[in-house]
């Protein structure tokens, strides 16, 4: 079994599969991680030809993708090039859609890892110890020296190291998004209203007033974060059936708590499930009950959750999902649904799949490439590292890749960055929106947290 083992004097000793768990992010094959790439850059700009393997994520397809603007309007075997066209031909490599991170609280990523003293039983018996007010009191006080914009960013650019496009987690109104990843909660650059998407982390017994289900087609609820049949967890599923909130537009973060009935009256709604393991496992040893759900017809997705308890990256949250699948729930996961579950799924839960999700025409140009680690591309995922990520473009934009192909197409632009042995590029600094703090670079917005907070998570743990 996949969970923390303890001693009778409290203190947490690893077994086997957990030590697999917490060695991921040390295990890390280090060296150069190159996709050949070759790119010819066009008179346009805004026109770029994407060729090479891509997953749809239904099927795998040698062919071409066509990006004019912000959108994708052309996938298939051969698509006709725009007039100007930049063309990018990737080999030893999978083309995906950019990744979604269904559940993630993006400003606390700037925390290092939290050792919990004990095991709890729901999540507020550790928000309440005294061990997690005096572990998240650095988070309170960048806050409160008004640095939660190098917070966010900070955030955002070590989801996008790992190929994330677009992020849950972020508060609604924060005035510092929209130059990086998409933030889900605050319209992520797409044209959908204010109320699109609601998020409630609260306990839901506080939640006042209903849902507009005609305005909100996302709401997405922190719910029965604990063990298996906890009374209090169970009790906040109640509630949500009381206000009348259960609806085909609810996705549940975590529901570690459920069972047979509260997944049955879930799949009835046609609500849907978001899964962070690892945080799970860390805090109560156990984590949602997965085959359960999908006997029921949920859609599970897949969160990082955050830094302090979760994991580093998708990456090694995908590979803690499914060493529990193996240990715990005897394959019940099949392998088709991993990559769904960081693009597809999260897509639909997030109501953000008329624009994000898939490689097809009409949708959003969010893009990742990264090397092939298998013929399988299913497998290739599982066995990626951040070195393997070559190329990340978010609304056609090209944000993050290998040194030698940003340096083409965007000379003199973006800073470097090492990344395991392999040169890499990223874009923080964007002098083109009327954003608070955008022309910042990523050195600024590190050299400020660090001079506030010494312990700074690194990017690349």
């Amino acid at each position: 079994m996949l969970r923390l083992a303890y001693e009778q004097g409290g203190r947490p000793e690893m077994n086997v599969a957990t030590r697999w768990v917490i060695a991921l992010v040390i295990l890390l094959p280090t060296g150069p991680a190159w996709a050949a790439t070759t790119v010819t850059v066009g008179t346009d700009p805004t026109k770029v030809v994407i060729k090479g393997t891509l997953v749809i994520p239904d099927q795998v397809l040698d062919g071409e993708l066509v990006i004019e603007g912000d959108t994708i309007t052309c996938v298939a075997a051969s698509c006709t090039a725009p007039t100007g066209a930049t063309r990018v031909t990737v080999t030893n490599a999978y083309i995906f859609p950019g990744f979604i991170d269904a559940h993630n609280h993006v400003a606390y990523n700037v925390l290092p890892r939290w050792t919990p003293p004990k095991l709890y039983k729901n999540r507020g018996q550790w928000q309440g110890s005294d061990a997690y007010k005096v572990f998240k009191k650095p988070y309170d006080d960048l806050k409160g020296k008004d640095l939660e914009c190098e917070m966010i960013k900070y955030g955002e650019v070590k989801a996008l190291l790992s190929g994330v496009t677009t992020i849950q987690g972020t508060s609604p109104g924060s005035q510092c998004v929209r130059t990086l990843i998409r933030n889900a909660e605050n319209q992520a650059n797409l044209p959908t209203s204010a109320n699109h998407i609601r998020t409630f982390i609260l306990d839901i017994g506080s939640f006042q007033g209903g849902i507009n289900w005609t305005a909100t087609k996302s709401f997405v609820v922190h719910l029965a974060e604990g063990v298996r049949g906890d009374p209090k967890s169970l009790t906040e599923f109640t509630t949500l059936k009381t206000k009348g909130l259960l609806a085909s537009g609810t996705a549940v973060i975590h529901g570690a708590a459920f069972g047979d009935t509260e997944f049955q009256q879930m799949g009835a709604a046609g609500a849907k499930l978001i899964w962070s393991p690892r945080s799970n496992l860390v805090l109560y040893a156990q984590t949602t009950n997965i085959p359960v759900a999908l006997q029921k017809g949920l859609e599970v997705s897949l969160g990082v959750d955050w830094n302090p308890s979760g994991s580093d990256h998708i990456f090694d949250e995908l590979r803690t999902a499914a060493q529990v699948n193996e240990d715990d729930f005897s394959g019940a996961i099949p392998d088709a649904d991993w990559i769904k579950m960081i693009t597809l799924n999260p897509a639909k839960a997030l109501a953000l799949d008329a624009f994000v999700g898939r490689l097809a025409p009409g949708l959003k140009a969010d893009i990742t490439v990264l090397r092939s680690r298998d013929d399988n591309p299913t497998k290739s995922v599982m066995k990626t590292h951040l070195q393997d990520v070559q190329m990340v473009w978010v609304g056609g934009d090209l944000l993050y890749a290998n040194k030698a192909i940003l340096d083409k197409i965007k000379p003199g632009e973006c800073e470097a960055m090492l990344v395991y042995g392999s040169q890499k590029k990223v874009c923080v600094k964007n002098t083109k929106l009327q954003v608070l703090k955008a022309t910042q670079t990523l050195d600024q917005i590190r050299t400020i947290l660090q001079t506030n907070y010494p312990l700074l998570a690194p990017l690349t743990p």
